[in-house]
């Protein structure tokens, strides 16, 4: 599983947001917020309150999700446009200079970056920019609202859109039909999919990916947790524009290690397969026991 260590300087912005508030206060806001995220609502962050509760509990996984998925990413941006950019996280992530669109004027002095006051469902004019981001956002938003942000994410992208949603059945559904519009609009797909052709995941399953946060004591006493970490759960598209490298496959699953046997479940060119890997191909066997959840599966039995 891929992990996602948490820079000093957003670690010491966190705890600064934090400083002001009480614990208990806190770790109030902080459930509210869990009620709403598992009533399917998204909560309100009107308050610097509940502005801090998010950084502290959300803030760190938003960013290892976006950060591995990014990693995807087959060049270096000049320029990211985040759309629905909360508290700046996409600044965090992008090496290059960022525009961070957001209706929440609350979290303007959280990241050093241009900020674009616009609801997502009224976009204001703005300027094409290498990469186009979407993440935990579109779940937020009507469906025709939904298509009409991939959309504008479209036109607004030089090079790449990466839409990103939580883990979950929901998430991967507003994941893939997102990836279905892109295709549609003649995106290439680079991850984490190997071909652009109709998802191959059946009902009641569905394609995501995890990355290990690290938590700090603050994390911790908010969430009632004694663990030092995290793991998010994600689900994701990267789409360019021109030639994409999606490699030959990816791993769907964690692998499962046997003596003499690892099995992988694989999203190939021709649809999802079953790998049964072992010492009688050495190529294979020295891939599989490297591979991981998540990764890229290159290698033929």
């Amino acid at each position: 599983m891929q992990s996602a260590p948490i820079p000093q300087a957003l670690r010491e912005m966190i705890e600064q947001q934090a400083a002001d508030f009480a614990g208990a206060a806190l770790a109030e806001a902080a459930e509210r917020m869990s009620l709403s995220y598992r009533a399917g609502v998204a909560p309100r962050l009107d308050s610097a309150l509940s502005r801090a509760a998010y950084a502290v509990t959300r803030m760190p996984a938003t960013y290892g999700a976006l950060k591995a998925a990014s990693a995807e990413l087959p060049f270096e941006p000049e320029s990211w446009l985040d759309l629905g950019a909360g508290p700046g996280t996409a600044a965090w992530v992008a090496k290059c200079p960022a525009t961070l669109v957001d209706s929440n004027g609350g979290w303007e002095d959280l990241r050093e970056a241009r900020r674009v006051h616009g609801d997502l469902t009224r976009l204001p004019v703005l300027q094409p920019h290498d990469v186009v981001s979407v993440c935990y956002a579109l779940n937020e938003l009507a469906e025709r609202d939904r298509a009409r942000v991939v959309e504008e994410a479209w036109t607004l992208a030089k090079r790449a859109v990466l839409v990103l949603e939580p883990g979950t059945t929901e998430g991967f559904r507003i994941v893939r039909e997102a990836r279905r519009q892109l295709v549609e609009r003649g995106a290439r797909i680079q991850a984490p999919c190997p071909q652009e052709g109709e998802c191959p995941m059946g009902d009641g399953d569905w394609c995501h990916f995890a990355v290990r946060v690290e938590r700090t004591r603050l994390h911790r006493q908010l969430k009632g947790g004694e663990l030092s970490y995290e793991d998010e759960k994600y689900s994701f598209v990267l789409a360019v524009k021109g030639e994409a490298q999606p490699g030959a496959g990816r791993i769907l699953r964690h692998p499962k290690i046997h003596p003499g046997l690892i099995e992988l479940k694989v999203c190939g060119r021709e649809g999802l397969r079953d790998e049964r890997v072992t010492k009688k191909n050495k190529e294979a066997w020295r891939a599989a026991r490297k591979s991981d959840w998540g990764g890229r599966w290159e290698v033929s039995k």
